[in-house]
C-alpha cells in the first residue's frame, strides 16, 4: 500500500494501514481526501488510496478497518466511528473509503493528529492561541478588532493536511491555504504547522 495509508492510520491500523499523504495526491481532481464537517462537528472523511491487489484485496482491507474501528469504539463504550463504504474505483487502481466520526476529537485520536472545531472564544478558553497571521480572501491580515468581532464564530484548528469542507463560509485562513469556493480549503500547501480557519458563524 502506498504512502497515504501509511500516515493517516499511523498508530491505529498497524503496518497494513499506515497512512501518509496518498488520498490527497491522486491525479484525478475528484479523488482528493476530504474531511467534511457539519455544523454540529460530525465528520465524513472520504479517503482515496492507491491499491495494489497483489498485496491486499478489498475484502481484507474492509475487515482490517472494521476491526480497528471496533477496537476504538469498544474502548469508548459507544459508537464513535463507522465505516460507511469501501469501494474499488472501477476505472483505476484505487480504493475509496468513507468513514464517519461523531466528533472532531474522535477523528483526531483515531488519526493521531490535531483537530479542534468550536467557537473562537471556546478555543481561547481551552488555551489555543489564534494566529495573528490569518488572512482574509483579499490577503489582508486579521487584526484585534476583527478577532473580537469573530469570537462567537467557529474556528477549525488542525495539523491535518487534507481538503476540509466546512459548514460555514471561510473568512480567515492560515498562510498557504488554497480556497476552492466559500466552504472548501486545501491545506496541503499551507506554511503553518497548525492550520486555522475562522468561519462566518
Amino acid at each position: 500500500m502506498n504512502g497515504f495509508i501509511m500516515k493517516r492510520f499511523v498508530g491505529v491500523i498497524s503496518a497494513f494501514m499506515l497512512l501518509s499523504c496518498l488520498f490527497g495526491c491522486g491525479s484525478d481532481e475528484g479523488q482528493l481526501t476530504t474531511v467534511a464537517l457539519d455544523k454540529n462537528g460530525k465528520i465524513t472523511n472520504t479517503i482515496y488510496e492507491d491499491f495494489g491487489e497483489e498485496y491486499y484485496d478489498v475484502t481484507e482491507l474492509t475487515q482490517m478497518t472494521e476491526d480497528e474501528i471496533s477496537s476504538f469504539n469498544a474502548e469508548r463504550l459507544t459508537e464513535k466511528i463507522t465505516l460507511d463504504a469501501v469501494d474499488k474505483i472501477s476505472d483505476g487502481n484505487a480504493v475509496k473509503m468513507v468513514l464517519k466520526f461523531a466528533t472532531p476529537t474522535d477523528y483526531a485520536e483515531f488519526n493521531n493528529t490535531v483537530l479542534y472545531y468550536g467557537t473562537v472564544q471556546d478555543a481561547l478558553d481551552r488555551g489555543y492561541s489564534i494566529s495573528s497571521d490569518l488572512i482574509d480572501e483579499n490577503g489582508l491580515k486579521i487584526n484585534s478588532d476583527a478577532l473580537e468581532d469573530n469570537k462567537d464564530n467557529h474556528i477549525i484548528i488542525t495539523k491535518d493536511r487534507s481538503v476540509f469542507i466546512t459548514p460555514y463560509n471561510i473568512v480567515y485562513s492560515s498562510n498557504g491555504v488554497s480556497l476552492k469556493g466559500k466552504k472548501e480549503a486545501v491545506l496541503s500547501s499551507s506554511t503553518s504547522e497548525e492550520i486555522q480557519l475562522i468561519l462566518s458563524k
